[in-house]
């Protein structure tokens, strides 16, 4: 499924054929509508897998995030919600690298499933979380205005030099995150982005802790 797809979800209810004991050619009616009814229920689901979001992350990391846990309540109690497993989600403003340490200063944003999966921006004052991760990242993914979704366990506030001043800032320790290579267009753009004059696949990636690198590149 592409990122720029559209699947309308909203289907009429299926009709089911009539089953009932018969001979000759109602019996052979009744075999045809008993083959049209396994085509229906083939397409019901194909239909229900393309509604779906991507598995972007292995499923073992999704059944660790604590969906009681919102960003509101990370910033104002950041030593509370400290282990607790989170998704947040947003677009990278600036990152340092130190070694085999890669840090992320990303404003928060929102998650939307429909009409594609991923953060979205609605305007309006955000908040700002810092995305630490231990591993090799592309320099592609590290650009300002890629978007970005993280699971991981908070680490509290802790202060960072991402943008040269120390800032405390609420820190996720990253288990996984998932870059889209958006550089400050909308998800949802993609293949043509506004400020493109051409066809733009949307390249993404998932970086997972001792994890080889998955990388997907969606038209």
């Amino acid at each position: 499924m592409t990122a720029s797809s559209r699947v309308h979800c909203d289907h009429p209810p299926f009709t089911h054929e009539v089953w009932y004991y018969a001979s000759g050619s109602e019996l052979s009616t009744r075999s045809r509508g008993w083959w049209r009814g396994l085509l229906v229920m083939g397409g019901g689901a194909l239909l229900m897998l393309a509604c779906a979001p991507a598995a972007i992350f292995p499923p073992e990391v999704l059944e660790k995030v604590d969906r009681t846990v919102s960003f509101k309540q990370v910033v104002d109690h950041p030593a509370e919600y400290q282990g607790r497993v989170v998704e947040f989600g947003g677009q990278i403003l600036g990152s340092l690298v130190e070694g085999e340490e890669v840090q992320l200063l990303v404003r928060e944003l929102p998650i939307q499933t429909k009409p594609v999966y991923g953060p979205v921006d609605r305007g309006g004052a955000r908040g700002m979380f810092i995305i630490r991760f231990t591993g090799k990242v592309g320099e592609q993914d590290l650009q300002h205005g890629n978007m970005v979704i993280v699971i991981g366990p908070m680490m509290g506030n802790v202060v960072t030099n991402v943008t040269g001043v120390p800032v405390s800032r609420p820190t996720v320790s990253a288990e996984c995150f998932h870059i889209w290579r958006t550089q400050g267009e909308p998800i949802e753009d993609y293949p043509y982005p506004k400020n493109a004059t051409r066809y733009v696949p949307l390249v993404q990636q998932t970086y997972c802790l001792d994890q080889p690198n998955t990388i997907l590149t969606t038209t």
